[in-house]
């Protein structure tokens, strides 16, 4: 009887050692899709010499990375972004105006992290991140005025702040849940200037090799 509660306590173990094995240094590389809530945008001259506040719908984020974990809890990566979403409406002289069109980005980030690592399956971390971005936007039309923009786009900085936790599947793979604030510098878009920022969140899978 001794023994099988001794085998059981030992694969107990063993089973937990390599529940938290992922976080050991490393190269990785991961994937992500996550949900884009975008920030409402003031935008200057989307109608000629005016600013006005624009909505747009909730879009997709897409990003790939391929990265290094230190054994000092950080982990560094080069990041590919891709989001888009639709245009909604906009505010004009107190009444709400219909918009058709799309805001996309493309970006290139480099981001840092650091792990809060525990005795748990569970590792919370935090990240930043920097890089630059094309943005664009393409068949901006308001319904009873016509088309305002064909295709427009323009690369500016952008930033990153988030949060979110891992979870060990095993010693190589890792199941990521994270939110994220992105923001871009005002692209300008033929005289047209934009605020451009959102939130994310992603559910990804990470792969150390």
């Amino acid at each position: 009887m001794k023994k099988h509660i001794l085998t059981i306590v030992c694969s107990a173990t063993l089973l937990s050692i390599s529940s938290i094995a992922y976080s050991a240094a490393g190269p990785y590389v991961s994937g992500n899709v996550g949900l884009v809530i975008p920030n409402d945008s003031d935008v200057t001259n989307l109608l000629p010499g005016s600013t006005v506040t624009v909505e747009s719908n909730n879009g997709l984020a897409i990003a790939g990375t391929i990265g290094y974990g230190f054994s000092n809890n950080v982990r560094l990566e080069a990041e590919v972004q891709y989001i888009k979403h639709d245009l909604d409406k906009t505010n004009v002289y107190g009444g709400d105006v219909d918009l058709d069109g799309d805001a996309s980005s493309l970006s290139l980030l480099f981001n840092g992290y650091y792990d809060f690592k525990n005795e748990s399956a569970f590792t919370p971390f935090i990240s930043a991140g920097l890089g630059f971005g094309k943005t664009s936007v393409s068949d901006i039309n308001v319904p009873g005025m016509g088309h305002i923009s064909s295709s427009n786009d323009d690369t500016v900085f952008t930033y990153q702040l988030g949060a979110g936790v891992g979870y060990a599947v095993n010693e190589k793979v890792t199941l990521d849940v994270k939110y994220r604030f992105s923001a871009f510098s005002d692209p300008n878009f033929d005289g047209m200037t934009a605020e451009y920022s959102g939130h994310i969140i992603y559910a990804g899978i990470r792969v150390g090799f």
